[in-house]
């Protein structure tokens, strides 16, 4: 039996198990470095687009912010949320094909401790969210999660959107507290239902510990779009305005404040009419293979 036979075989059965999660949209950010978000290397079932390019690959991350180097410094542009990236999907997706779904962000490492700039300390609201769009147009139904600081030395994990209030879990809430600076990075997770609309947003510290969940949501019945925002409380808060300090963040080979995306992941489980057809296309071409080679 060759490779390719036992490939077929392996793909036929994949789709007989209808509690299969089906990888929609996966980003390892494994490119050479230096490879902007839009054309970062990307596989899943679900095909699209970002609208910009901008933050770029290093080391097996996505820089976002002003690392040491391939720096993305719209993340000061402006206060309050900004630096949006959005990826539309080529048709959005629905309960017609699939039922639950679970959008995962692995951060690897971040610092937004403002360390170079001794004359300031770390302002609060600054930091990385993620976001699932049922319209690219806004004013739809949305969910929102993401890590920030919180206060003038807390950090916290946050998600606002369709049928809740804004809602955090406090750094030191996790197994493994939390910080400004983290080493081993944490987790993001929002997991949810196509066919009611329900969803919950959990976090995780990166240090082994248990998902704790933020808040729950609702509303949400189809995916158009996933996207990544910069919380910036002041314009050049995370580094930007480091000119004239000991450490100027604008200059390569120093370092701002951060985030590093290991990953992102959007997986679902297809409903069973959409896994059969699947497994038929696979059948077929085992068979159409097999003839070939007689």
């Amino acid at each position: 039996m060759t490779k390719t036979t036992i490939g077929l075989l392996a793909l036929t059965l994949g789709f007989s198990s209808l509690s299969a999660q089906l990888v929609l949209r996966d980003w390892q950010f494994a490119d050479a470095n230096g490879t902007n978000l839009n054309v970062a290397t990307t596989t899943g079932a679900e095909s699209g687009s970002w609208n910009f390019g901008g933050p770029q690959t290093q080391n097996g991350a996505l820089n976002f912010g002003y690392t040491s180097f391939f720096k993305w410094q719209d993340v000061d542009d402006a206060a309050g949320s900004g630096a949006f990236r959005t990826f539309a999907f080529s048709s959005a997706i629905t309960s017609a094909n699939y039922s639950t779904y679970t959008f995962e962000i692995d951060l690897s490492k971040w610092d937004l401790r403002q360390n170079w700039d001794p004359s300031n300390a770390s302002a609060a609201a600054k930091g990385i969210g993620f976001r699932i769009l049922e319209s690219t147009a806004g004013g739809a139904d949305n969910a929102q999660i993401g890590f920030d600081t919180q206060g003038t030395s807390g950090f916290r994990a946050f998600s606002q959107g369709t049928g809740t209030v804004f809602s955090q879990v406090n750094g030191g809430d996790f197994d493994n507290a939390v910080n400004r600076f983290e080493a081993n990075g944490g987790i993001l997770r929002i997991t949810g239902d196509l066919t009611t609309g329900a969803w919950t947003a959990s976090a995780n510290d990166g240090d082994g510990g248990a998902f704790k969940v933020i808040t729950s949501g609702s509303g949400l019945t189809e995916i158009a779009a996933i996207g990544v925002f910069a919380k910036s409380p002041t314009i050049g808060s995370w580094g930007g305005a480091g000119a004239g300090q000991t450490t100027d963040p604008t200059v390569g080979g120093t370092a701002g404040d951060y985030v590093l995306i290991d990953s992102m992941t959007l997986t679902a489980v297809p409903e069973p009419a959409t896994f059969a057809l699947w497994a038929a296309f696979a059948t077929l071409g085992l068979v159409m293979y097999r003839r070939r080679r007689l």
